[in-house]
């Protein structure tokens, strides 16, 4: 049987199983009539997917959180994509392909979810499409502006670098450390890399003068502690661009040592390891500290693994 409903087309066989739903997107009114119509029961277990989907945080997550719904409740293993590029609106038994079409944010792009569906699962799902989308859209607009962001930093972390005059070696080398490290501490290396361009964002309120002559080594204790006073700024600039919490924390904390005489005066089991791991890294390779001055100041087994990492280097 088929039927065109407000410029949506349907075909279905029950018998088979087979169907295709395609054209325009149908209003949820316009899905009910469809079934009405044609006696067909909606699968409304399949509208507890956008409540799983509210206890995600990300695009990543809620892709998983998918595959698991439909694992758990319908016992069948489905592959969920995303591209940014097209908005083919087809649903047939075998692939469900969904185009994200925002009433706020235009074509976001289209999903794609393979494996093996019922016309009353797919029913049930075009019944909260508007909802569906609405939860999809922030996961890629967050998705999209956390690319956008690492890119801007990446750029600030390059120009940053450039006034601290490291070369592309030292700025291997120190990100050889951190990685290191986050490996030791179980961080995610990527994670970790991330942080690394993120901390000292806050270096670009520091006057040229005193950059300089804190690169060189040569600063009075006022001078050291207004230096450190960069952990602020970019504390008020990562707070404003609503980056994550994580991140925040390296930025405020990377100066922070295990002896408490950081710039917040942190114990030990308060400094967040990955912090830590920025701060070392910094520490050996932009301000030349040496063994004797990384004692008591970095756990003993963060200070061997790095200076192991820098002998290897020179």
């Amino acid at each position: 049987m088929e039927k065109t409903l407000n410029d949506t087309y349907y075909f279905f066989d029950l018998e088979s199983n087979e169907f295709e739903i395609s054209g325009q997107i149908p209003k949820q009114d316009d899905v009910y009539e469809f079934a009405m119509e044609f006696g067909i029961a909606i699968d409304e277990k399949i509208f507890d997917l956008l409540y799983e989907l509210l206890k995600t945080y990300n695009f990543e997550q809620a892709k998983d959180k998918i595959a698991e719904f439909f694992k758990k409740r319908y016992g069948k293993n489905i592959e969920l994509n995303y591209s940014e590029e097209g908005q083919n609106f087809k649903l047939t038994k075998n692939k469900l392909e969904i185009p994200i079409l925002s009433k706020n944010s235009g074509n976001l792009g289209q999903i794609t979810i393979t494996g093996k569906f019922t016309l009353n699962e797919v029913l049930g799902l075009l019944a909260f499409y508007d909802s569906f989308v609405s939860v999809i859209e922030g996961f890629i607009l967050g998705q999209r502006l956390e690319l956008l962001l690492r890119s801007a930093l990446n750029t600030l972390f390059i120009a940053l670098n450039k006034r601290s005059r490291l070369s592309e070696e030292e700025l291997s080398t120190m990100e050889k450390i951190a990685v290191e490290l986050a490996k030791y501490e179980n961080i995610d290396q990527e994670f970790c890399l991330i942080a690394l361009r993120t901390a000292n964002v806050g270096l670009i309120g520091v006057r040229d003068e005193l950059f300089e002559k804190i690169r060189l080594g040569i600063y009075s204790n006022d001078e050291w502690n207004d230096y450190l006073r960069h952990v602020d700024h970019g504390y008020e600039i990562l707070k404003e661009l609503e980056v994550q919490k994580e991140l925040i924390d390296v930025c405020l904390y990377h100066h922070e040592v295990i002896d408490g005489t950081g710039p917040k005066k942190l114990n030990p089991n308060e400094i967040p390891p990955l912090a830590l791991i920025i701060g070392i890294s910094e520490s050996i390779v932009l301000l030349k500290w040496t063994e004797e001055l990384l004692k008591n100041k970095y756990p003993e087994n963060y200070v061997d693994i790095a200076l192991n990492i820098l002998r290897h280097e020179e």
